[in-house]
């Protein structure tokens, strides 16, 4: 088991594809926070609105953590695709080239195999989630430095300086445990296809669907919807709400987690029952 992990782990090293997802936050991040850095004035009194009249404010809102909380929020919902670039491929790739023709047809159990490539799905969507955060934190408090968070929920909630990163930490495992149940859904389809196209688009189609759910205010879809791991692309934000909703924490933590079983329990099934031969 440890030298089919090693070997997918060195597969997906030398693909170009697997570092996509890397190269496209590190072009787009930067530009995003040189705009916040020079637009500046401009958001901060949209965030003050009506306040001015008011209150004096003395600094600014805009630092490093509020570039961060923003840029977070805007990418979050293109994250699913970053996520499927790997699961895409590392199944049916070995389809479409032939090599399962080779590969299965030594001692070694299927169940093994796939296994292994699910592994290393979870793990390069845990890798792009973390880079995702750590790099946006580090670009952004390197540029705009550090300061209180100022946050929307219940009107201006500001948040100090010492009570911020702890929470982007647990927005991160948040959002991680739904791009991995992305990934494992992408995984699925990538049991199932001969190509990798079909099951990024498969799966973004899905998330798509789930998320316009979310939006619609039907009250047969908001029942529906806490049970759609797409319903929990944004709960990130509670990470940063005061106090922070534990019972929705968990409750997406459940339904990701069921999710996931059924996506990895159906990927197996199926793919013990593929024919090599086809």
């Amino acid at each position: 088991m440890i030298n089919l992990l090693y070997n997918e782990i060195i597969k997906i090293t030398f693909k170009k594809r697997t570092y996509i997802s890397f190269l496209l936050l590190i072009i787009v991040i930067p530009f995003i926070i040189w705009a916040i850095n020079n637009g500046g004035n401009s958001l901060e009194l949209k965030i003050y609105g009506q306040l001015q009249d008011s209150f004096i404010f003395i600094g600014s809102l805009i630092n490093g953590y509020f570039a961060s909380y923003i840029i977070i929020a805007v990418l979050i919902a293109h994250m699913p695709f970053l996520s499927t670039i790997v699961a895409s491929e590392i199944v049916s790739g070995e389809y479409s080239k032939g090599t399962f023709r080779i590969y299965l047809t030594r001692p070694i159990r299927r169940i093994n195999v796939l296994l292994s490539k699910l592994i290393v799905v979870c793990i390069y969507a845990t890798l792009t989630m973390f880079f995702f955060y750590a790099y946006t934190l580090f670009l952004s408090t390197i540029v705009l430095g550090k300061g209180d968070l100022a946050v929307f929920h219940d009107g201006l909630l500001f948040l100090d300086e010492s009570d911020i990163l702890w929470r982007f930490f647990l927005a991160f495992i948040i959002s991680n445990s739904v791009m991995i149940t992305v990934s494992c859904l992408c995984f699925l389809f990538s049991s199932l296809s001969n190509n990798s196209v079909t099951p990024i688009i498969s799966t973004i189609s899905i998330v798509f669907i789930g998320t316009a759910i979310s939006f619609i205010p039907i009250e047969f879809f908001e029942r529906l919807n806490p049970y759609l791991f797409t319903g929990y692309i944004d709960l990130f934000l509670t990470a940063f709400y005061d106090p922070i909703p534990v019972d929705k924490i968990i409750n997406c933590f459940i339904i990701n987690i069921l999710w996931c079983l059924l996506f990895i329990l159906l990927s197996f099934y199926f793919f013990n029952k593929k024919d090599i031969l086809d």
